[in-house]
């Protein structure tokens, strides 16, 4: 069922309701803008040898859906970094703004201006809110590489919301992505991609002879990687998002590959990478 909307261009509305609300809205916006005043100059953090600050975005559509105890808004919110080198913003710009956007502020407009859009076509009604919370954020920052974390959820209507969460990998030296082929020697590739599956298995606590099909939705139930990984202190993590070999109730799946389970296969190159972590 449509709910009616309360639509804010300077108008006086009489609603004690609304007036509290927006003066809780009001001191929430302060709050939060002391918070992105605080986190604004900050450089990067301990040990890390690129500088940086982060970023904040808030902005709101100016459609109110009235529920019976509430009032809501549809909202676009992101956190990313912006680094003192343009070289570096350039580099990582394709993962900070996902949908090929020139500023996150350009995101921000189009994602509102949609919802209203839609909720003008609809005679200003409207079933939900809509909402985008995107986090971009620095997880190693290394002589030899740096790696970015992208965590984007949104509910633009429908059933449920959609969530991804992705890893970017940057060699330092030539500012060019890292590709599992560049950690693992070409030769011992499908040696590698057996131990990945051993270790799926064991998570999964399936036996070696159990089918991957059914519910995984492995291409032809064998067992692939996922292009989506990221160094960790004594692991190499691969993330499946949703709907990459589960179903969306299970949600994504994290697999992490101890390195000492296949450093005999890693490339010269691969283990400055890690070491550099150590």
């Amino acid at each position: 069922m449509y709910r009616s909307l309360i639509k804010i261009k300077g108008k006086t509305i009489n609603s004690m309701r609304f007036y509290l609300f927006l003066r809780i809205l009001f001191i929430g916006c302060l709050f939060y803008s002391c918070q992105n005043r605080s986190v604004a100059p900050s450089l990067a953090q301990t040990g890390d040898t690129l500088s940086y600050h982060k970023k904040m975005v808030d902005e709101h559509s100016n459609y109110f859906l009235k529920g019976e105890d509430k009032l809501d808004t549809t909202y676009f919110r992101a956190s990313y970094p912006v680094f003192d080198e343009a070289k570096i913003n350039d580099l990582v710009s394709s993962i900070v703004h996902l949908e090929g956007d020139t500023s996150m502020e350009e995101a921000a407009h189009r994602f509102i201006n949609a919802y209203n859009e839609y909720v003008d076509d609809n005679n200003g009604k409207s079933t939900a809110t809509w909402n985008r919370d995107l986090r971009v954020d620095v997880v190693a920052n290394t002589p030899m590489y740096l790696a970015i974390r992208t965590k984007q959820e949104e509910y633009t209507g429908g059933a449920h919301g959609d969530h991804v969460t992705l890893y970017s990998n940057f060699d330092r030296q030539s500012n060019s992505p890292i590709t599992i082929d560049d950690i693992i020697r070409k030769e011992d590739k499908d040696k590698f991609i057996t131990i990945a599956e051993q270790c799926f298995r064991k998570q999964e606590g399936l036996h070696k002879d159990d089918t991957l099909n059914g519910k995984y939705f492995f291409e032809g139930g064998k067992f692939s990687l996922a292009d989506n990984f990221t160094f960790e202190k004594n692991e190499l993590l691969f993330y499946y998002n949703i709907y990459e070999i589960k179903s969306y109730a299970e949600g994504g799946t994290e697999l992490r590959i101890p390195y000492t389970t296949f450093k005999d296969l890693m490339s010269e190159k691969g283990l400055h990478y890690i070491n550099s972590i150590n």
